[in-house]
Parts: C-alpha cells; sequence; structure tokens
C-alpha cells in the first residue's frame, strides 16, 4: 500500500524524538499545532477546509458518520464558525462512540478492526462546552441504522449541503448514501474518507452500488494533494 513505509518509518522517529524530549503539556502542544502536526494530517485538515468553503453557499447542514472522538467533527464545527458565523448550517454528528461493529461480508478482513476507534461521548461534550460549539453541534449517538432513520423521521425538513462519510463499513455506508440522496442539495457533496481503501473495502462497494443507481446525478471527483479524504460525488444541479 502506498506510504506505507514512509509511515513506518516517520512513526519510529516520533516515537523515538517523544521518548528523547519527554512528555509535553496537552495545551502547549495544541497551541503549537503547526510544529507538531504530521504533514499528513495537515493536508487532510486544507483538504477538508476547501470542501467546507466550496459548499457554503450550497443550502443545508453538514453530517458526518463516524466521528470517533470528534476531531474532524469540531474541526468542521469551528470551521462554521469562522467562515459563516450568522448561517443555520450546523454539523450532525452520526456516532455510537462503541467502535466498528456491524461488520457484513462485504467488510472481508476488516473483521479484524472489530471495536476499534471507540470514543469517549462524555469527554467530546466537555469539548463542546470549553469552545461553546453547543449550537453548531448536533449528536445523533447509537448506530447509524438506528439512528439516521429516527434523525429523518423526527425532522423530515433536514437537508445537507456536505455529508462526511467516515464509516468504514458497507451497510451503513450503503444506508447513509440511499438516505441523503434525496436531502443533498444541489451542488451538496458526499466525501469519502476511505473510498479505494483495501483494508475496508466495504465502503468501496457501497459506493459502487450507490453510482450504479444514481451516478449521472453526480460529478465523481479526485480530492488533489491529501490522501484522505479519497472521494468527492458532487451532486448536478436540478
Amino acid at each position: 500500500m502506498k506510504f506505507s513505509k514512509s509511515d513506518r518509518a516517520y512513526l519510529e522517529k516520533r516515537k523515538a524524538l517523544s521518548a528523547k524530549y519527554g512528555p509535553r503539556d496537552l495545551w502547549s502542544v495544541i497551541d503549537h499545532w503547526g510544529l507538531y502536526c504530521g504533514i499528513g494530517n495537515l493536508s487532510r485538515a486544507v483538504a477538508v477546509q476547501d470542501l467546507l468553503r466550496g459548499v457554503l453557499g450550497v443550502p443545508g447542514h453538514l453530517a458526518e458518520f463516524g466521528s470517533w472522538r470528534g476531531a474532524n467533527l469540531l474541526y468542521l464545527a469551528k470551521l462554521l464558525r469562522i467562515f459563516d458565523p450568522l448561517g443555520q448550517k450546523q454539523v450532525h454528528c452520526f456516532e455510537s462512540f462503541e467502535g466498528l461493529q456491524t461488520f457484513t461480508s462485504a467488510d472481508a478482513a476488516a473483521e479484524r478492526t472489530r471495536g476499534k476507534y471507540k470514543g469517549s461521548y462524555e469527554e467530546l461534550l466537555d469539548l463542546i462546552d470549553l469552545y461553546e460549539l453547543q449550537d453548531e453541534v448536533v449528536i445523533h449517538k447509537g448506530i447509524i441504522q438506528d439512528t439516521l432513520p429516527l434523525a429523518i423521521e423526527t425532522s423530515p425538513s433536514l437537508s445537507f449541503s456536505m455529508v462526511y462519510c467516515d464509516i468504514d463499513l458497507y451497510e451503513p455506508t450503503a444506508l447513509a448514501l440511499g438516505l441523503l440522496h434525496p436531502r443533498l442539495s444541489s451542488g451538496g457533496v458526499f466525501v469519502l474518507d476511505e473510498w479505494n481503501n483495501d483494508q475496508f473495502p466495504g465502503e468501496t462497494l457501497a459506493v459502487r452500488e450507490f453510482l450504479k443507481r444514481h451516478g449521472s446525478e453526480y460529478a465523481v471527483e479526485h480530492v488533489a494533494g491529501t490522501r484522505q479524504p479519497s472521494l468527492v460525488l458532487r451532486k448536478r444541479g436540478g
């Protein structure tokens, strides 16, 4: 897999550097993030910012499926605070906080990641409170197969301009694409984080099946300058 050798070397060097200089205060690292942040993570942040700014003029909220600890979720919320502080857009978070659980045969060897990416709901709430992002973030706690249909049923007016899919697995990815296709505004985007990733084949399969049904309604775009996200589906005008 591309970058595997360089990633291993980077992680070893990072580990050695950490041992050399010892622990750092959490907030000191955060405030000097440009010093400590890896280029791969930085390139992803730049790509996500560009995607969000590209849909600021598109009606509808943002959604993230698979938020793990909430880093990208709060990043999106903070970007909204900066670029659209008086607008109505919110970020809807769909996350179980229990790690990966709902595997099918389409997910193949991804089964070995069962339980991985378990987040902390309480810590996320504390950080939302710290940055006063309560108006920007809406959390739907539970597995996507339960929370997404419920969200649509209880809020039939929900529409979206950007749907960030970091789900990894086949069934919830297929569900999110299928249910939110009619609720994604023209010019809005589905953003896939693990598309074309051999470790999580279910996400790619779900996208292929979705495009068989709706391919003529979307422009398929590569995300330049970053390895993740790896695909954008931009909804064509009606």
